[in-house]
């Protein structure tokens, strides 16, 4: 049986998904591919998601930005997805159904930095849909939490309709006097594009500052926080554990890996 297995979402360009989901193949025996569509939204969407379950792709990972829309093509959602309101990977079992790993990933993440994010203090930068499954998981650990968001009435709504209530909404004025965190996790998409961050200096973080951003090397926002002293965590582990329990949904083989060899193998 060959298991065919996809990504959808734009732009795709520089996605580590096609490697991370081949190397799962080989590594579990399995025989598949992993292939991309790189689509737009509506129609597009509609016409993607179709052509999937026509030819009988066991599954498929949703990204940026179709996490929110591709709820409206399915026949149901595992609770975690519909407690963060996305889903980002789908499986064609007589229908299709709706996961969320991004909340597994993040968490995943958190246990190899050692981060306890149990009753701690948290800043997360940026409340758009990055930032959902962290949100659903930081409420589950209890944190006393403090959001920045350009659009502080966007952010409420969002976190009204995850019946998150103690948190403390701020817009970017916020960072420009002395603040102190446990942790600061940013959910944002700032630097991807010309490397420059909001200026950091002012807030201190004791213990790790988390970025959902990977690249070689430091990413921008971790930059700004590495005068802190406090441990930095890229998002790579992030994006390998989600995939690794997509994988696990589509086969019912949880891969063996650590994320440093798959980082090697990826020159990161």
């Amino acid at each position: 049986m060959f298991l065919n297995l996809a990504l959808i979402g734009n732009p795709l360009s520089h996605t580590f998904s096609p490697f991370i989901q081949t190397r799962f193949l080989k590594s579990s025996g399995l025989n598949g591919g992993f292939c991309c569509f790189e689509t737009e939204g509506g129609q597009s969407l509609a016409e993607t998601v179709e052509t999937l379950r026509k030819y009988s792709f066991r599954g498929f990972n949703v990204t940026v930005p179709h996490k929110e829309e591709i709820r409206s093509h399915l026949i149901s959602e595992d609770e975690v997805a519909a407690g963060v309101g996305a889903v980002n990977t789908v499986l064609n079992d007589g229908g299709l159904k709706g996961f969320n790993t991004d909340v597994h990933g993040f968490e995943m993440m958190l246990k190899d930095g050692v981060c306890d994010m149990n009753g701690a203090e948290v800043l997360l930068l940026g409340c758009g849909g990055a930032s959902k499954a962290v949100l659903y998981s930081l409420k589950r650990n209890n944190v006393r939490l403090t959001v920045v968001n350009r659009d502080t009435e966007r952010a409420e709504t969002t976190l009204k309709a995850m019946n998150f209530d103690k948190v403390s909404v701020q817009d970017y004025n916020f960072i420009k006097t002395d603040r102190n965190f446990d942790y600061v996790i940013n959910g944002t998409s700032m630097g991807l594009k010309d490397g420059v961050f909001a200026d950091m200096s002012r807030v201190r973080c004791k213990k790790a500052a988390v970025d959902l951003q990977y690249k070689k090397g430091l990413t921008p926002f971790l930059k700004e926080m590495s005068g802190c002293g406090c441990k930095l965590i890229d998002g790579f582990p992030m994006l390998v554990y989600q995939a690794a329990k997509a994988f696990e949904i589509w086969t019912g083989v949880y891969p063996v890996f650590t994320v440093g060899e798959i980082a090697g193998e990826l020159g990161l």
